[in-house]
């Protein structure tokens, strides 16, 4: 199959400082018959998507939010136990809500997507775009984009298996590496997909072999749209602010983009995309609102962890400290932290108003 060029970005999108202001037309997201909404959700994010930050996302104005990716033997061998039973959770007022799945085997994925079909989720997500070694050696996640075959057979059985009122969908990297082998390779699985009935493809810009250095491919991604024409494609990669997300779907033309990195330590994003499509001026929250979500969020934290709240939370609030004028002071106490009372401590020194 013939792919596009692959053009170069030589920068990475505009930051706050340089935006566009005009207000911008968006059309509502829909993944099949899963209607989201504003098309700026929240992507799968290993270690961070659990439970306590995609409610909190969603408490923030994120419309859809992905759980952190599950391997497929993970799913099939969960039991329903007392120190397990919070994996894959997910509450009412979540939905809809995505899970992804990553795996190796045709067969073991297809049993593990119609378990998570029986937990609750309402889409779901095939990941083919991890880059990490252990996913990549293990013949998982963007492994999978050198092999055609098996990736389309996984999403071709997955499709079938599952009901058809749950909408597949499924996350890529533009290929292995930037060899054309690589790049025939990506557009064989992109049109396979949609062919076998995937309600969506997102695409991150970069490969594999790139992993997160260096900045995004954006004019791949207007690339990849132009091919895929009215199908629904999300874009992700490098968006860091609100501004970001509207710069990516004006500048490349995708249906809605996924906030991955950009959202951790910061779920205002969602909203305050929503603020600068209408031309608004985006709300940046203060030290009693910072306080008041973070507080939120380790309430989460201990209604789900337990006694492991403190632990499970302390890598959160290092990620929120950036948005503090003295950022480099609360992450250093905040990594510190090992009980509650150091947590209020933390709270209580650096969140008031006069800080």
């Amino acid at each position: 199959m013939t792919n596009p060029s692959s053009l170069t970005r030589e920068a990475p999108p505009p930051i706050l400082s340089s935006r566009n202001t005009d207000p911008l037309q968006l059309k509502p997201l829909s993944l099949g018959n899963v209607d989201v909404g504003f098309p700026v959700v929240q992507a799968a994010l290993s270690g961070y998507s659990d439970w306590p930050m995609r409610i909190v996302a969603r408490r923030l104005g994120a419309p859809y939010t992905i759980h952190e990716v599950v391997i497929d033997q993970f799913v099939l061998n969960l039991k329903d136990r007392t120190k397990t039973k919070h994996h894959l959770f997910i509450s009412d007022e979540e939905h809809p809500v995505g899970g992804q799945l990553m795996g190796s085997e045709p067969d073991d994925f297809v049993e593990a997507a119609k378990k998570l079909v029986t937990f609750g989720f309402d889409v779901i997500d095939i990941n083919f775009g991890c880059p990490v070694k252990s996913a990549v050696t293990g013949c998982r996640g963007g492994y999978h984009l050198g092999q055609p075959d098996t990736a389309l057979e996984i999403i071709e059985k997955v499709r079938e298996a599952v009901p058809d009122s749950i909408p597949v969908t499924l996350k890529m990297r533009g290929g292995i590496d930037d060899s054309p082998q690589s790049k025939d390779q990506f557009f064989t699985i992109l049109e396979g997909a949609y062919k076998a009935g995937v309600a969506s493809v997102t695409v991150h810009s970069r490969t594999v072999e790139q992993k997160y250095i260096g900045p995004s491919n954006w004019d791949f991604l207007r690339e990849v749209k132009s091919f895929v024409g009215e199908r629904t494609l999300l874009g992700s990669g490098d968006l860091f602010t609100a501004q970001a997300c509207l710069d990516m779907i004006r500048e490349t033309g995708v249906d809605g983009v996924t906030v991955a990195r950009g959202a951790i330590g910061n779920p205002w994003i969602f909203q305050q995309a929503k603020d600068l499509s209408k031309g608004r001026e985006p709300i940046l929250p203060d030290l009693s609102e910072q306080r008041r979500v973070l507080q939120m969020q380790f309430d989460l934290h201990q209604e789900y962890y337990a006694p492991k709240a403190v632990s499970t939370m302390r890598k959160f609030g290092i990620k929120f400290a950036p948005l503090h004028p003295r950022q480099t002071e609360v992450r250093n106490a905040f990594a510190k932290i090992k009980t509650k009372a150091d947590w209020d401590d933390v709270l209580r020194q650096w969140y008031l108003p006069d800080k």
